[in-house]
């Protein structure tokens, strides 16, 4: 797959005609008139008259929803004000956080009672603690309710939702990804150099030869390739080569098997045998920065990091390409699923008006809309939307994507990378520290301290539930 952002972007409307289908009930059955006396003919209907006169107005509704408070948040704020267009007597009052405030704070907020009713979390990193405890609203039943026809988004996206207590649907799926699974690269670049460009079937011994010959011609302070040392980046790579970091029933850690350790090995080699990949001190800033600025030849991360803000933080000095990352000679796509999402709080007291703004969040309408105008995080989780030729001539990353992804059966992409007990946190933090000591030279990176790290990241997998 090879994309490039030198297509000239489809003029596009500001707002898509988006639909929210707001549920309505059955009325009950209306109690029986009084017989009126016949000589009184007249005296029902002024009553009626006067009752419709002095009944009360229809309270005004208001929906508190906790949005992202940054760029990615423009679609929710978006489509914030069209559906209060489209719901006249409701309002849709922003309650713009950011990032770190929605991963630690809603907590609190959930514990004092004072929780909006919509909130953007992630399926991830945010969602599982929470979904466990019975805190989300369930709305799988709303759905059913109104006829959702549930096969329209991303399968896998749907069930890395499904975190309640007892699996229940807990969000509504907005943008997603399956992991930091795809390499991109400056085209004029690599181009100019003349090694070729990587590309999805290529071996992991080409791919590193490959980063080797292209670390000759990088400047100095400059580096072939680059990734993050994340649990999360390097859960789907492990996938790849056949390990994992995680089990798929997110009970068992895996860091200690041999292809786990392979797939760890391949950074650990890019770092201190070829010199390719910059090391802890090397980095400035943050990867995107350094490539933006052509200081990285390639990168891996998910299409959404990669692709939002591009444009700008180039300033079109250089094409993108990309494609999956390489899987050949006998390894498989490693996968991830990664979905920003809405949560309704079960103790709202306005939770149809609630799933109604959601389901407009997460239609085929706003997945396009947040596609086809800046900063372009993705097109939702409907499939349809993701192979729509007007957002891949836009957004060719995404197209090359959903190329990718039709091609892979559902069962076959990766579970969520979360332990079951849902100590997220203290897992990957524990991981980040000790896997970047034997990455960057700390401690060794020998039998021992591998055997330690897997027995210390089981050990936080076998605890209770917080």
């Amino acid at each position: 797959m090879r994309t490039t952002s030198r297509r000239a972007f489809l003029q596009h409307a500001a707002a898509l005609g988006a639909t929210t289908l707001v549920a309505t009930w059955a009325a009950g059955c209306a109690p029986k008139a009084t017989p009126v006396p016949a000589e009184k003919p007249a005296e029902q209907p002024v009553a009626q008259k006067e009752e419709a006169a002095t009944a009360a107005p229809k309270a005004a509704v208001e929906i508190r929803f906790m949005d992202r408070g940054d760029a990615i948040g423009e679609a929710s704020r978006h489509f914030s004000r069209v559906f209060e267009e489209q719901n006249p007597g409701i309002t849709v009052k922003n309650e713009s956080t950011s990032w770190a405030d929605l991963t630690t704070k809603v907590q609190t907020f959930v514990a004092a009672g004072t929780m909006a009713d919509v909130a953007f979390q992630h399926g991830t990193f945010m969602i599982p603690e929470l979904g466990a405890k019975g805190v989300w609203m369930d709305i799988e039943p709303l759905g059913d309710r109104d006829g959702i026809d549930w096969g329209i988004y991303w399968p896998w996206a749907l069930d890395s939702l499904r975190l309640g207590p007892k699996g229940e649907l807990i969000a509504g799926p907005e943008s997603v990804h399956v992991g930091e699974t795809v390499l991109g690269w400056n085209t004029e670049l690599l181009e100019e150099m003349g090694f070729g460009t990587p590309s999805e079937d290529m071996a992991i011994p080409d791919f590193v030869e490959l980063a080797a010959k292209i670390q000759t011609k990088m400047p100095e302070t400059g580096f072939a390739v680059h990734w993050g040392a994340a649990c999360s980046t390097n859960e789907p790579i492990s996938r790849s080569f056949g390990g994992y970091i995680i089990s798929s029933d997110r009970k068992t850690c895996g860091f200690s098997l041999p292809e786990t350790q392979d797939a760890h090995r391949l950074q650990y080699e890019l770092i201190n045998t070829h010199k390719a990949m910059p090391g802890r001190d090397q980095i400035l800033k943050d990867q995107k920065s350094m490539f933006f600025s052509g200081m990285l030849a390639m990168i891996v991360n998910s299409p959404n990091n990669m692709w939002t803000g591009f444009e700008e933080g180039t300033g079109g000095k250089f094409t993108l390409s990309s494609c999956q990352f390489p899987h050949g000679g006998g390894h498989k796509f490693g996968s991830t699923p990664n979905c920003n999402a809405y949560v309704i709080y079960g103790k709202s007291k306005v939770a149809d008006e609630a799933w109604s703004l959601v389901r407009l969040l997460t239609s085929k309408d706003a997945a396009l809309w947040m596609s086809l105008n800046p900063p372009h995080i993705g097109p939702g989780a409907i499939i349809e939307a993701w192979n729509d030729p007007k957002v891949a001539e836009v957004n060719p990353i995404y197209g090359g994507c959903a190329k990718a992804w039709n091609a892979i059966p559902a069962e076959e992409f990766g579970k969520l990378p979360v332990p079951a007990n849902t100590r997220r946190a203290e897992f990957y933090d524990l991981y980040a520290n000790d896997y970047a000591a034997m990455l960057y030279g700390d401690k060794p990176w020998d039998q021992a301290n591998v055997d330690k790290l897997q027995a210390d990241l089981q050990a936080i997998m076998d605890k209770p539930m917080p």
